[in-house]
């Protein structure tokens, strides 16, 4: 469990550094341009209930598809 609390902290890191280039739709990508995990592990890590995604960034999808979105938006 310890890999995971990192791996999600990483992921968090990396979505503060998208976060600043003002984007409100992330691709898978972008994120694992950041931190070069695998995109299984991304994907996991999205839909843990723990991250902490920031208020700017409203969607992260995986080409069309929706892998998360912000409540109410």
């Amino acid at each position: 469990m310890l890999d995971k609390e990192k791996y999600l902290r990483g992921v968090e890191r990396a979505l503060l550094e998208i976060a600043k280039r003002e984007l409100k739709e992330v691709d898978i990508s972008e994120i694992w341009i950041e931190t070069a995990l695998p995109k299984d592990l991304i994907m996991e890590l999205l839909a843990d209930p723990s991250l902490n995604v920031p208020a700017t960034i409203e969607t992260i999808k995986d080409g069309r598809e929706i892998l998360w979105k912000r409540s109410g938006s």
